[in-house]
């Protein structure tokens, strides 16, 4: 155990140009599955779609979904390139009307620091982030094309990759409880997120707040970063707001607006829709947040709490690592409790 940690945090690291997209096709693969269950689960006069239309339709949905996040990011580009002059200058004059808060050595101090900003080397490492972003979307999508139509081929090899029929029988179950924890995590969050994320932008468009579909699109994504997503998700656009506009008016707007709206959906309607509790510790959910944000950046954080749910599953099967398994559960239990399918 002290010798294949280092190794896989080697992996990881030197490894995440290539893992990061399969982990992410991972994710998305099983919030496509979530859908496919949602849309077959749909009674029309006593009709329901056929498992080869939930498909279809899940595959479509989620795929529009990515190349459509591509397009509001590359157009956004422009118009943030466009605007982050405009944004400098404003930037000074606020400092102005600080200085009779901070005085005028301070507020100084800060203008001469504004005025040295270099913006040429941050606009060529965004663009060149940008291109690396399409670049990954494109890439997920191809992954995600292959992978939903080879979906009922994979689940019937992997537990055929086992040695014996009792290695198989616990293979399945361990792919059978890391897709029900992980496919309840993304659906709930997925469906939480969208509604923050609808609601951001109608109030970020209605006070004609700058790159609303980009900020909408952030809120979204961090929806899925536990605990400080929701920060991000309200400091960011109230950043926007205070410095795009000369009152504070649409400033107060996002952070009651949005932010009681946002409140509501996170700890009203997700926990009612959240059901069984994944019972992770809020404690290692926090580590496990900086272990992978720490490794492969604002990805990571998002990947964290699927991935230590994977952890999680597999340890509590292996008798030498279910210690890790208690570690990362909220009260010390785990659901097979009384199970005897470990591997030896």
């Amino acid at each position: 155990m002290t010798v294949a940690l280092p190794i896989v945090v080697g992996v990881l690291w030197y490894g995440r140009g290539f893992l990061i997209p399969l982990a992410i096709t991972g994710l998305i693969f099983i919030l496509a599955s979530a859908l496919v269950d949602r849309i077959g689960d749909i009674r029309l006069l006593g009709w329901s779609p056929p498992v080869w239309l939930a498909h279809l339709i899940s595959a479509v949905m989620i795929i529009s979904g990515i190349l459509f996040f591509g397009i509001v990011v590359s157009d956004s580009a422009a118009n943030v390139q466009e605007a982050l002059p405009r944004y400098q200058e404003r930037l000074s004059l606020l400092a102005g009307q600080l200085e009779t808060i901070l005085g005028p050595s301070i507020v100084d101090a800060v203008e001469r620091g504004i005025s040295r900003i270099d913006l040429t080397p941050w606009l060529a490492g965004a663009a060149s982030q940008l291109g690396g972003a399409l670049s990954l979307v494109a890439l997920i999508s191809l992954y995600l094309v292959f992978l939903i139509s080879e979906r009922t081929k994979w689940v019937a090899k992997i537990p055929r990759m086992a040695a014996t029929k009792q290695g198989a029988e616990t293979a399945t179950k361990i792919l059978h409880r890391i897709a029900d924890g992980v496919k309840q995590y993304m659906w709930v969050n997925a469906v939480t997120s969208a509604m923050s994320g609808t609601v951001a932008f109608l109030i970020f468009s209605a006070i004609g707040l700058d790159f609303a579909p980009l900020l909408a699109f952030t809120v979204f994504v961090v929806g899925f970063i536990p605990n400080i997503g929701a920060f991000i998700g309200v400091a960011l656009p109230c950043l926007v707001a205070l410095v795009q506009f000369d009152s504070f008016t649409p400033f107060l707007i996002v952070l009651f607006g949005y932010g009681v709206a946002d409140q509501i959906i996170g700890n009203i309607i997700q926990p009612s829709m959240q059901g069984r509790s994944l019972n992770l510790s809020t404690f290692m959910v926090m580590v496990s947040l900086t272990f992978f944000a720490t490794l492969w950046g604002g990805i990571g954080a998002f990947l964290a709490v699927p991935m230590m749910v994977v952890v999680m599953v597999v340890c509590a099967e292996i008798p030498a690592t279910r210690w890790i398994a208690v570690l990362f559960s909220s009260d010390g239990k785990l659901d097979d409790e009384d199970s005897s399918n470990t591997f030896p």
